[in-house]
Formats: C-alpha cells, structure tokens, sequence
C-alpha cells in the first residue's frame, strides 16, 4: 500500500526537509530577481547531469514560484527580488525615464545577472551614460547568490569599450601575505593580472603552517587552536611596549573556518588579557581585518580546504553555470581568508591530510612559508617527499628515529639530531 503524505514527511529526517526548504527557496528567489520563465529552466534541466530529476525539480518550482508570487500579489506585498525585477521592465516600457548620466556601483565583483540588466536598462535609455565600477575579481565568492564574475572579467563584452584601472596598493596584509596570495589566486588564468604592493613592509615568516596530531581519527582542532592563542596572548604581552596604547589595548585575532560548525567557540571566544579573539567563517571574513588570524582544518576532505561539499546540482537551473577551473571559487574565498591578517597568519591543518593550498603556499613563499609546532617549535620538511615533516618517533627496541608524518605513503627516516631530541609532537 503507498504511504500516505504524512508518512513520508515523518520519514524524512529534519536536517533532508530543512535542505529541500533552502533549496526550493533560493530557487524561487532567483526566478524571480532574473525574471526566468519555466521554459528556460526546462532548457537548462536538458544540460545537468540527472535530466530527469532536473526536469521534475523544474516544473514543481516553477509552480511554487508562481503561488509564491499570486500570494504576493493578494497581500499587495513586494520582495526584494520583486523590486528589481519591476524595476527593469519599469525601464524597458519607458515608464521611468532615467535622469542619471553617472552610475557608480561598488562591490561589482559580487554583481548578478538581474542587478547587471538593471543598469543596461537605464544605460539603454541614455546611450553617453557613464558607468564606474569598483570591485576585486580576486574576491567574488557569492556565486551561490547569483554573482556572475564573468560580468567583471568580460566586463567590455557587457558594457562596452572601457578603461580598466588597476589598485594595485593594499593597507592591510603585510607584503610576504600579499605577494605570496597574490600569486596564489592568480595561478587561476581566468583571474585578471596585479602586482599587489602593500603598505606595510614584509615579515619574514609572516605565513605559518601547525600540522595538527590526529587524535582517534579526529585532528584536535579545538584543543591546539585555544593553544595557539594562550600562546599569541603570551607573546602579545611581551611586546606590549612596541603596540599598547590607550586606543589600542588588545591586538586583535581572528579564528576562521570554512563552516560554521567549524567555529571552536559556539559564539563564546575566550577572554584573554592582551588579545582580543573573534571567530567567524571565511565569508563572513569579507573585508575585515586582524592582527593575526588563525585559519583552522586547513586539510584536505569534504569539509576541509577546498570543501568537497558540492551545492545541489538543481541550484544550477537559477544560478550561473560553474567555472571550468576546479573550485576556483574555493581558491578566491581561501585567498580572502589569507589576507586578513597584517601581521601574520597561522595555519592549522591535519597532519596526514594537509591542504593541498597549503603545499602550494610553501612552494610559493619557500623558507617565509614555515612549519611549526602549536608551541612554536620549529619543524623541519621531509627531504624526501617534501609534503610532510620530521616527527620522533620510537623503535620496537626503544630507540628514537625521525620519521616523515606522511608515514606510511613515505617511509624516510633518519637519525635523532640533538636539536629535536626530546621533541615530540
């Protein structure tokens, strides 16, 4: 006998139904900030990789989409989404006539397709109007609201002929931080050129990687994190002279991760007397800055850095079409969260599972790029796979030998030098 609706909904874990309302709404948003018609998501569900499940998923919101809007309608209410869409056809019909010559938008790396119509509109209504955006290619990490970057790099093809000025001058992250990402983010060619100059002199060693033990299959993030920052308060404290003034008696530190559920803190960061600690995710990072900041599970894995956690193939009926560089969006966001910091930033990342961002930030900075220990202990690479660092460890005879941490995938090992010995992480 087939279940009956409330069955099903009963069978349904909260967390699947809580994913399919989040779906379903972005969904709808995005139908109706990009004015979409259900014969352009069907063309669209003819390219995704599970036609009909798309092709289902296609017709239901499109209905959803229009009971949302009747519903809008009987309430004489209006959404956001509603409001740019009117705003559009408002300018096509020649109902509104534009008095602008100038239009400055800012943040245009974040721009949408809905939002870019808007000022073709009005552009089209007075052909001399003059558009200046401002925005960072390197720092488009919305995509999942709609944010279209191809509308920045081919901004010409778009717009028009155009000049392209380049800021090449940064005032927050020192000049290793911002060399050493520049090249980073730019190893995507789809990215525009710079040369970033920063305000602020280079610090060696300003870039710091902690391989984090792995404890019962589970890296002690938490645990070596609240280290850390024991540590940078005892530091902070020793050098008090050179930076504490009545305006500044705390340096500041921020703790980022990938994911919410990542945060160590649950909204509470510890209290310390000579730093002051906040913790959020890489996005919420967006144009903040720090003293220092602690970017934590920097490893590789499905919540790690790049996530392997895919949005739903479905969104790509509403949202723009992914680039064909891998996680190239991943690549932007780790560079956001990489020059936050002016002084330095640490690195936490699992031992055996580093992020292979991390290995290309080593190859990049060379000896700037440094590995240490959560007590800052120096940790000296493996010369022979040149992914993982010497650790001690101990024979079946009870005699000490260094191994690589990358162990068993590489087996070097040498002799305990008297530098390390005792060492052990």
């Amino acid at each position: 006998m087939p279940r009956s609706t409330e069955e099903i909904l009963n069978a349904l874990k909260p967390d699947v139904i809580r994913r399919y309302h989040n779906l379903v709404s972005v969904c709808i948003k995005h139908i109706r900030s990009a004015q979409l018609t259900q014969k352009m998501l069907l063309e669209r569900s003819k390219v995704l990789s599970h036609k009909a499940r798309a092709d289902r998923f296609a017709r239901a919101v499109w209905l959803l989409a229009l009971a949302y809007s009747h519903k809008l309608d009987e309430a004489k209410r209006i959404d956001f989404e509603g409001m740019i869409g009117n705003a559009v056809s408002l300018i096509e019909n020649g109902r509104y006539p534009s008095p602008f010559k100038l239009i400055l938008v800012d943040e245009f790396q974040d721009i949408s397709e809905p939002r870019a119509n808007l000022i073709k509109a009005l552009r089209a209504q007075k052909p001399f109007t003059k558009v200046f955006a401002v925005g960072d290619d390197w720092q488009s990490i919305y995509r999942f609201a709609g944010s279209d970057i191809t509308l920045f790099t081919q901004f010409e093809q778009q717009f028009g002929a155009s000049w392209i000025g380049r800021l090449q001058q940064t005032y927050r992250c020192n000049q290793l931080i911002a060399g050493v990402a520049a090249d980073f983010v730019q190893r995507n060619p789809g990215q525009m050129r710079k040369s970033v100059q920063s305000v602020r002199a280079q610090i060696p060693r300003s870039i710091r990687v902690i391989p984090v033990k792995v404890e019962w299959e589970k890296p002690s993030m938490d645990n070596a994190c609240q280290q850390l920052l024991t540590r940078l308060n005892s530091f902070a404290a020793k050098i008090a002279p050179k930076w504490q003034t009545d305006a500044k008696p705390k340096l500041s530190v921020l703790v980022l991760s990938r994911y919410n559920m990542q945060n160590p803190f649950k909204g509470h960061p510890p209290v310390f007397s000579h730093i002051e600690v906040r913790s959020m995710t890489f996005h919420r990072a967006k144009g903040l800055e720090a003293d220092y900041t602690v970017l934590l599970d920097v490893s590789e894995g499905n919540f790690g850095v790049p996530s392997r956690i895919e949005d739903d193939e479905l969104l790509q009926l509403v949202i723009p079409f992914p680039e064909t560089y891998p996680y190239a969006e991943e690549r932007r966001l780790f560079y956001v969260a990489l020059t936050r910091a002016s002084r330095g930033v640490f690195l936490l990342t699992n031992q055996v599972r580093r992020s292979r961002y991390i290995d290309e930030l080593m190859e990049i900075g060379g000896d700037n790029v440094s590995l240490e220990s959560v007590d800052g202990q120096p940790l000296e690479p493996c010369p022979a796979c040149h992914k993982g660092h010497l650790v001690l460890r101990s024979a079946k005879n009870g005699s000490k030998f260094m191994g690589c941490s990358e162990y068993p995938v590489c087996r070097h090992t040498a002799n305990v030098s008297e530098n390390v010995e005792g060492q052990s992480i």
